[in-house]
C-alpha cells in the first residue's frame, strides 16, 4: 500500500512537474515567435 501509494503520488508529480514545463515552454515560444513576426510585419510594412 504504501509503495503504491508513493508510485502514484510520484508519478502525479512528475507528470504535473512536466505538463507545467512542458505549457511554459510551449507559451514562451509561441510569445516569442508571435513577436518577432509582429514586429517583422510592422517593420517590413512600415
Amino acid at each position: 500500500t504504501h509503495a503504491t501509494t508513493h508510485a502514484t503520488t510520484h508519478a502525479t508529480t512528475h507528470e504535473t512537474t512536466h505538463a507545467t514545463t512542458h505549457a511554459t515552454t510551449h507559451e514562451t515560444t509561441h510569445a516569442t515567435t508571435h513577436a518577432t513576426t509582429h514586429e517583422t510585419t510592422h517593420v517590413t510594412t512600415h
